[in-house]
């Protein structure tokens, strides 16, 4: 998650053009439909406990540098299936996520208005579901623990600082348990730990806020910079057989992506759970 400098940082700014409001662009298909398309991929990735560690400010202002140089060999992609759609979709989505930045710090003012005992609660709670993922972790690294991994809540947002998610996780774990014995056994989870959740999650979801649905700007956030990522590496993958006779052009197009380490399963003390 970016910090609050980056956030404060981000200015409002017009809305892209080309092919707005879901208008079909000259290759035939729309903005809307390449956007939609990268979401799912961004969808199948978290399923797969699939996750980048990246800045998604710098993402976002990278993906206009990408897609205008990408346009620019629009005829050469599109004939291998990255259409201009797909570039404007990304303009979109930096969009977007300037705007979800922008609206993060609401998160952070709700955080500070707790008491110190609904603090320490929500501290306790997070570090125990976090410590649970941790586990899991480890021991689903193999192509069939990622739809274990996912049941778990491996892939999905979450701040120790959000009510919200941190119920979230708790249930996941305690329904994924259920789910998956095995793999919760061989986690070392034991009925203790599953009903100091329970009672963990009964005491999180009387806090204010944690009803809430789960449609805040954190998950929108991380949806949005999913599908970027998405289109990062859908790019990737084309320029390099696109420009296979132009190593140069290559090279500078491949540059202009923003590195980010890919993490399946990565491990995370407690403590360095992002904040909202």
């Amino acid at each position: 998650m970016a910090r609050s400098s980056r956030e404060s940082a981000v200015k409002s700014r017009p809305a892209s053009t080309g092919g707005g409001n879901g208008k079909t662009l000259r290759n035939g298909k729309s903005a809307a439909d390449a956007r939609k398309d990268l979401l799912e991929r961004a969808g199948r990735n978290r399923d797969g406990a699939s996750q980048w560690r990246s800045d998604p400010l710098e993402d976002a202002q990278a993906a206009r540098r990408v897609a205008d140089l990408a346009q620019a060999h629009a005829p050469e992609l599109s004939r291998r299936g990255l259409t201009s759609a797909y570039n404007e979709a990304a303009r979109r989505l930096a969009d977007e996520i300037e705007d979800h930045l922008q609206a993060l710090p609401a998160a952070a003012v709700t955080a500070r208005g707790r008491s110190t005992e609904q603090a320490e609660l929500l501290a306790d709670a997070a570090a125990t579901a976090q410590t649970a993922r941790e586990a899991v972790q480890r021991i689903t690294r193999a192509a069939d623990g990622r739809r274990a991994a996912h049941a778990f809540g491996i892939g999905q947002p979450f701040s120790a600082r959000q009510a919200q998610h941190v119920l979230r996780a708790l249930r996941l774990i305690l329904e994924a348990a259920k789910l998956y014995p095995e793999v919760a056994s061989d986690a070392g989870l034991i009925p203790e730990d599953l009903q100091t959740m329970r009672d963990l999650a009964g005491d999180v979801e009387k806090l204010p806020g944690a009803g809430a649905p789960l449609t805040d700007e954190a998950q929108a956030l991380v949806e949005a910079q999913g599908a970027l990522r998405a289109y990062f590496d859908l790019l990737a993958a084309k320029a390099t057989l696109a420009f296979a006779g132009d190593p140069e052009e290559r090279a500078r197009l491949l540059s202009l992506l923003p590195r980010a380490d890919e993490r399946r399963h990565l491990r995370r003390s407690a403590d360095e759970i992002p904040a909202a």
